[in-house]
């Protein structure tokens, strides 16, 4: 059985797998919609690396909120993510399902700096612990 910290470090390389996905699709003009999935996945993956880090488990959600609901208690500093990721749930689900709810180009580089400067913080944290 892996450990927490092998746990997280895993979810963290397939979180920036992800982002580098995401970064090669918006280089290459992919679908934004599809870019804008693989963004939200590694949010996701980071944040529930950075609870896999403290041995909780984590619900089976693609809900950004959620997760930092459980975090905030633990890291007041990861509040400061909350308004800029709360976007990123409906590009898991909503907008797989709805071209209307496409995201523009301009909120797709906005959300992959947000989540680039996640990874960062969360990756200060599982390297200190």
């Amino acid at each position: 059985m892996k450990s927490n910290r092998d746990l997280a470090l895993d979810l963290a390389t397939k979180a920036d797998h992800d982002l580098r996905m995401a970064e090669i699709g918006l280089t290459h003009r992919a679908p934004l919609d599809t870019v804008a999935f693989h963004i939200q996945q590694a949010a996701v993956k980071m944040l529930k690396a950075l609870l896999a880090s403290r041995a909780m488990e984590y619900p089976r959600t693609h809900d950004v909120e959620a997760l930092l609901d459980l975090i905030v208690p633990l890291y007041p500093e990861f509040e400061s993510f909350r308004e800029p990721l709360l976007g990123l749930s409906s590009y898991a689900v909503d907008m797989r399902y709805d071209t209307e709810l496409d995201p523009s180009r301009e909120e797709v580089e906005a959300a992959m700096q947000t989540v680039r400067r996640l990874c960062e913080a969360v990756g200060k944290w599982l390297s200190s612990a």
